[in-house]
């Protein structure tokens, strides 16, 4: 809680509450006395409150509601960075629906050593290709970003079936795919059988799928493409971080939309117990969707959502300019 005070008065205070377990804080209750209001006040309160909510090693974003016709309230959240993402029907004691908004507090407090690009991608199975565009452009500004070569990224690393719709992009797929493009890139997997393979019921697609990982693993062996055969580390991150690579880490979408689908991103710092990543994704759900570049994740969280699947599976590709 904060208290603000005036010769000794209380004109004003925030409280604010911690979601344990998560990267969100919620904006419980604030209020000015009103002969100070139109002071500044409640702004500066707010700034406050995120500031201190911000120093709590988790807290990565500060949600709050509003009611739907306080229209001064809801113009001070929205200059001051709030974005609205749902609301709630029914919501207040009086039947009134409360607007629920959401700033993000968390950001870098130091320049990382790389300027990763962000693109979005272009289709909604091209998170792989994506990514690995948003790598190459790290160190070659003039690198096709076009719908066109993230398809063809994604035709040359694709497994072929996943779970319903479109094949995604496998680990071994966007190692060559960097490879064939004159990048050096290395691959950390806990398990050397077939990704997804459990994704597909059908026996003749699982014989695919085995097909296709034997044909990467085969041409991966013609290259200097170098497997690791381990679980990524928060150490290994940091260390690649440090070294000038850029990580494409496979997640499960669980942390964000409850849905266990697989999903890559791009690592694009680690700072202060945070790993910072762009998500490539292209769906919109909230009223000016909040950002996707540089999105701070505790780190013991990152751990959860990049073990994908009932075995956990973990696989990640690094890229490096040369």
């Amino acid at each position: 809680m904060l208290v603000l005070e005036y010769q000794t008065r209380v004109v004003g205070y925030g409280l604010v509450l911690i979601n344990r377990g998560t990267s969100l804080a919620r904006l419980y209750s604030i209020c000015t006395l009103k002969e100070f209001q139109g002071h500044g006040l409640a702004t500066k309160l707010m700034t406050e409150l995120e500031e201190r909510t911000a120093e709590d090693k988790d807290c990565a974003h500060l949600r709050l509601e509003v009611k739907a016709d306080n229209k001064g309230a809801i113009n001070l959240y929205k200059k001051l960075g709030y974005v609205k993402f749902t609301q709630k029907e029914d919501y207040y004691d009086d039947g009134s629906t409360a607007l629920c908004f959401e700033k993000r507090i968390r950001t870098l407090k130091k320049t990382p050593r790389l300027d990763i690009p962000y693109h979005q991608q272009g289709t909604d199975f091209t998170c792989g290709s994506s990514c690995l565009m948003m790598a190459m452009r790290t160190f070659n500004p003039k690198c096709d970003m076009s719908l066109s070569n993230e398809l063809q990224i994604w035709r040359e690393a694709t497994t072929i079936f996943m779970t319903s719709g479109h094949g995604g992009c496998g680990p071994h797929g966007l190692a060559l795919s960097a490879w064939r493009r004159g990048y050096r890139s290395e691959i950390f997997l806990s398990q050397t059988s077939p990704m997804f393979l459990n994704s597909v019921r059908s026996l003749e697609k699982k014989k695919i799928i085995e097909l296709v990982h034997k044909d990467f693993v085969k041409k991966i062996e013609e290259t200097n493409i170098k497997i690791h055969k381990k679980r990524l580390t928060l150490e290994d991150l940091k260390e690649i971080l440090k070294k000038g690579g850029v990580p494409i880490v496979l997640i499960t979408t669980y942390h964000f939309d409850h849905n266990h689908v697989p999903h890559w991103v791009t690592v694009t710092a680690y700072d202060d117990g945070f790993v910072f990543i762009h998500d490539p994704d292209q769906e919109v759900e909230h009223e000016g969707v909040i950002s996707r570049v540089h999105i701070p994740i505790p780190e013991d969280q990152f751990l959860k959502i990049s073990r994908w699947g009932k075995s956990k599976t973990s696989a990640t590709v690094v890229v490096y300019g040369e």
